[in-house]
């Protein structure tokens, strides 16, 4: 009997997790991002670990956006080899790949910069690539900034001081949680370490804890609550980028406007 019941219990606490899972099967069938002027500004979207080979969130992130408004150059920052994908730990365990990549980044990052002052630059880091945004950040020097950043189910320690990269931030830093992210970014990463090497639930499941410590000004946290699944937002980690919840929760608190009156699916 109490096996039986150990066995119930487990299956309804993954559900949600195989509904979650379930659910980006129709997300990974949207058409390719065609793309857009540079002049308009930039997104840059630091990809997740590509398990399965698959680089999760990428077309609904940035079907969100375009529906949002964004009418920019939308660009995919990847910073690890396929294989590392497949197998997940050698991408998020390797402290001196990390460091590398987020260093690359930080590098064109100010290129983007330096070539075009005036055009405004944001960031989103999904899961791993939250971590690789985070860290860019981090390492701009002064006077670069972007424009707006997003972590998405970050698999970043919560109680990360973020003042140096809200620093190289002009506008907000958006923070996107789930509690029911609790097997990736909440088990996952107290058993194998987050991306910068704390045994803990993540940022993407707890959110931020560095309340009351002052200088977190510029921090929006956009936590999980079940009237997101209307937006496709199941609670779990692959729908965290669902373009519905993108467009209306995430873009405006970046600053990006839904000023094409595009339509939500």
């Amino acid at each position: 009997m109490p096996m039986e019941l150990g066995l119930i219990v487990a299956a309804v606490a993954l559900l949600p997790a195989l509904a979650d899972f379930l659910s980006t099967l129709r997300r990974l069938a949207l058409p390719a991002d065609a793309g857009g002027p540079p002049d308009r500004g930039a997104v840059i979207y630091v990809e997740s670990i590509r398990w399965l080979g698959v680089r999760w969130g990428l077309r609904s992130v940035a079907a969100g956006l375009r529906r949002a408004g964004f009418g920019g150059e939308f660009r995919t920052w990847r910073w690890h080899a396929t294989w590392r994908g497949w197998l997940v730990l050698p991408a998020i365990v390797d402290a001196g790949l990390l460091e590398r990549e987020a260093r690359r980044l930080a590098a064109h990052l100010v290129r983007r910069h330096r070539a075009a002052p005036g055009a405004p630059i944001h960031l989103v880091g999904y899961s791993c690539g939250g971590y690789v945004a985070l860290r860019a950040l981090e390492l701009l020097p002064a006077g670069v900034q972007v424009r707006s950043a997003a972590l998405l189910a970050a698999a970043v320690d919560p109680a990360r001081d973020l003042r140096p990269a809200l620093a190289r931030v002009s506008g907000t830093m958006v923070i996107a949680s789930s509690v029911l992210d609790w097997l990736i970014v909440g088990a996952g990463t107290l058993v194998c370490g987050t991306a910068d090497r704390r045994h803990t639930a993540s940022l993407g499941m707890v959110g931020l804890r560095r309340r009351g410590r002052g200088g977190q000004q510029g921090v929006v946290e956009l936590r999980w609550r079940p009237g997101l699944v209307r937006l496709g937002h199941f609670g779990g980690h692959f729908s965290a980028s669902s373009a519905g919840f993108i467009r209306q929760c995430v873009a405006p608190a970046m600053g990006i406007s839904a000023a094409d009156g595009g339509r939500e699916s």
